[in-house]
């Protein structure tokens, strides 16, 4: 999939594209890369299924080889909510 980003506070544009690959999906944002990587050829955000967890890396510094953030996104499920119930109510209400 391919887009393009809107700054919504200024007037600056970005070309994206996502793309499926073996290790999950990989945001490549266009003019933005990876330690070790040509340009162009690698994303510096990837979602991943890891050992059953759903996370995202992210590669914030293009000079450092390893992932700048890795965040464990497995307490954002909709299971792990934990007041479903008065969550409903509230719902209901609007």
């Amino acid at each position: 999939m391919k887009t393009t980003l809107r700054d919504h506070g200024g007037d600056r544009n970005i070309r994206v594209e996502v793309a499926k690959e073996q290790c999950g999906l990989v945001i490549y944002p266009a003019g933005y890369g990876c330690f070790g990587c040509a340009d162009g050829t690698a994303g510096p955000i990837l979602l991943e299924l890891y050992e059953g967890r759903l996370r995202l890396l992210v590669w914030d510094d293009i000079n450092l080889e390893d992932p700048s953030h890795i965040i464990d996104l497995e307490d954002a499920r909709e299971a792990q909510r934990r007041d479903i119930v008065a969550r409903a109510v509230r719902l209901a209400l609007i």
